[in-house]
């Protein structure tokens, strides 16, 4: 079974790469990454000053749990009296952690810890931890009919999810992937060619015919991650025709709903192979999908550390790993003026083995996340609409073997202080925040 750098296994992103103490890393705001020289496996070396080095193509990695050796939890600002609030300045703290609150941002949206559904009863933490609720869309991720049977039981299933959040008030971000719910692979030249039309006709009308409205449909990405070696074709072409039939089918019930797709910013010339990556313009994925048809271009990159007891190349440089200029790019051909990106940082990485075990210190967290704000703003400062989708999951234990949250349960911890003054830049930047978490 291929699998990509961010692919559903159950629920939410798997995330691929090699296994191999435990390396913990700080990233100074200058972009220079420094390490444990002993740990890092090969004679301390550093990465600068770009914070990256050269590829960092994923692979395939086996699983277990490692331990967090990283910085102990820095008071926090509030627990000094300081309560800020979203319009609020920042301050260092003795650690050299930057503290901001976000508090103020949004009002609190009741009832969540007693949601049925995990992934909103995880956003009554973020409410615990900034007084409201700082996201303004949490996403989940749907299967793709094959047949007809498939297509009425997969709708009723999005259907109770859609109106749990509706709800709750909260706008969902459904990723629709084109794999089955047991996990099989839709064949994307099949797709292409109408093999799954009827199945996707009669998904979106028995949605519509449940009551399901244009504005309670939320933002649905169709094949998310199309220019990487996950599912059956990486050929542009292909995604082109294929997203445009799947999208045309969702207006045909919705007309005013929205649609989008995500791109990685690496792009693979295989569908079988990791081999050959590179940083590629992404038009060719866009330019025959009809203007208008959808409505928001996503990106998708993420920090990558090779595991301690091997030498290779990291990616620690947002500017590397978060190519806005081919997303800038990739949106004017598409038409479209709302951009959004898809990223977050690790605490720990290769959990799977003690001697593989990378933990990035909050301060490094922080100032990764600082460069992907920094990206952002640049296509905010181009015209484009933008928004950051976080992805904040504690996947440490099962098969990704990384944790990219920020807390086990809310405290007053260093990686909390990393996300609530991240959702407090964001609002100071009018940055929409959306986020996967769930239990």
């Amino acid at each position: 079974m291929k699998v990509g750098i961010f692919q559903r296994i159950g629920k939410g992103w798997r995330v691929v790469g090699g296994v191999a103490g435990i390396v913990v890393l700080t990233v100074v705001s200058i972009g220079i990454i420094t390490g444990v020289p002993q740990a890092f496996g090969f004679d301390g070396h550093t990465v600068g000053p770009t914070g990256s080095t050269s590829d960092t193509t994923a692979k395939p990695s086996s699983n277990q749990r490692g331990k967090n050796t990283g910085s102990g939890k820095p008071p926090a600002i509030a627990a000094k009296g300081a309560i800020m609030t979203s319009s609020s300045q920042s301050s260092t703290n003795s650690a050299g952690l930057r503290v901001a609150s976000c508090v103020g941002i949004s009002p609190k949206t009741p009832g969540l810890t007693e949601a049925s559904d995990p992934k909103l009863r995880k956003l009554a933490q973020y409410q615990q931890v900034c007084g409201g609720q700082p996201a303004s869309r949490s996403s989940f991720f749907v299967p793709t009919p094959a047949t007809v049977a498939q297509a009425h039981s997969y709708a009723s299933d999005i259907v109770a999810t859609l109106q749990a959040y509706a709800r709750y008030g909260i706008a969902p971000l459904i990723f629709m992937e084109p794999a089955s719910a047991t996990g099989a692979h839709l064949d994307l030249v099949q797709y292409q060619n109408g093999a799954y039309d009827g199945a996707l006709d009669t998904y979106f009308a028995d949605i519509k015919a449940a009551g399901i409205t244009d504005s309670t449909m939320g933002l649905w990405v169709m094949l998310p991650e199309g220019n990487l070696p996950i599912w059956t074709s990486v050929d542009p072409a292909t995604f082109a025709a294929s997203v445009t039939k799947v999208a045309q089918f969702q207006k045909k019930y919705f007309p005013s709903s929205q649609t989008a797709i995500m791109l990685d910013s690496k792009t693979y010339p295989s569908a079988t192979s990791w081999s050959g990556g590179a940083y590629a313009s992404l038009v060719p994925y866009v330019q025959s999908i009809p203007k208008g048809l959808i409505d928001s271009l996503g990106l998708q990159g993420f920090p990558w550390s090779t595991p301690a007891n091997q030498s290779g190349p990291n990616s620690y440089d947002p500017k590397v790993y978060l190519r806005t200029d081919l997303a800038a790019e990739a949106a004017r051909s598409l038409g479209v003026t709302n951009v959004w990106i898809n990223t977050g940082t690790f605490s720990r990485q290769h959990t799977n083995n003690v001697a593989a075990t990378v933990t990035m210190t909050p301060v490094g967290r922080q100032a990764l996340l600082d460069g992907a704000l920094a990206q952002v703003k640049g296509l905010q400062g181009q015209g484009f609409a933008v928004s950051v989708h976080l992805f904040a999951q504690d996947k440490a234990s099962v098969g990704e073997a990384v944790d990219w949250s920020y807390w086990q349960t809310p405290a007053d911890s260093a990686n909390t202080d990393v996300f609530a003054t991240f959702a407090h830049d964001l609002t100071a930047a009018n940055i929409p925040l959306w986020i996967f978490d769930t239990y």
